[in-house]
């Protein structure tokens, strides 16, 4: 179990008033539970509000005396909403959020665990290289700014070649070919008989 992201994302007093843990998936449990990380949809939050509450919170709990103006943030998202695609809100926000708490010292990561949810939580940016330094197959931190909000789908036909799309998250991938013996990967609606393998980056 690689508890090493510890020290660059606790303050002090939450490190002292950590509970002992088993195994990796409880801490996990515990940062959500805890409201240490926030959780949501890749599509859009699962409750309004959610990552601007979340912010505010824990960014005032980093940098005790920040104050954040969330109020005005979604107040941008409300005008852009009209033109978005589905998937577009939540790096939207994302990206105005942290431009907000860079002003605190803070930055914004994501625990990709390989799935198409978003785990969200915050650093502050002095610690943010030492962080991703401890990234292992199960604690692997990014910055916001460093993901690229596309989905990897790697799926290997019966003749045995290895076919790769690189697509927006979101996207679906519909009546495309192996490219080697042209048998069909994906359908119309995108469904496949293969095994697709995806990767978030």
């Amino acid at each position: 179990m690689n508890l090493k992201f510890v020290p660059y994302f606790f303050t002090a007093a939450e490190q002292a008033a950590l509970p002992s843990f088993n195994h990796d998936q409880e801490v996990l449990d515990f940062l959500i539970d805890s409201g240490y990380l926030t959780v949501t949809d890749w599509k859009a939050e699962d409750e309004p509000y959610q990552i601007g509450h979340f912010i505010r919170k824990r960014g005032g709990e980093l940098n005790a005396g920040a104050t954040f103006d969330i109020e005005s943030i979604y107040q941008l998202l409300q005008e852009q909403v009209g033109s978005m695609a589905p998937g577009d809100s939540i790096p939207f926000l994302l990206e105005q959020f942290q431009a907000l708490v860079e002003e605190a010292g803070l930055s914004i990561v994501s625990l990709n665990r390989g799935n198409d949810s978003y785990y969200i939580g915050l650093v502050p940016t002095r610690d943010l290289k030492q962080l991703k330094k401890q990234s292992d197959d199960f604690w692997n931190w990014k910055a916001f700014g460093d993901l690229s909000g596309e989905v990897l789908y790697t799926v290997y036909c019966s003749c045995g070649s290895m076919n790769v799309w690189q697509v927006k998250r979101g996207d679906i991938i519909t009546e495309d070919t192996c490219q080697d013996c042209g048998r069909e990967i994906f359908d119309k609606e995108g469904k496949s008989t293969f095994e697709v393998i995806r990767d978030y980056i």
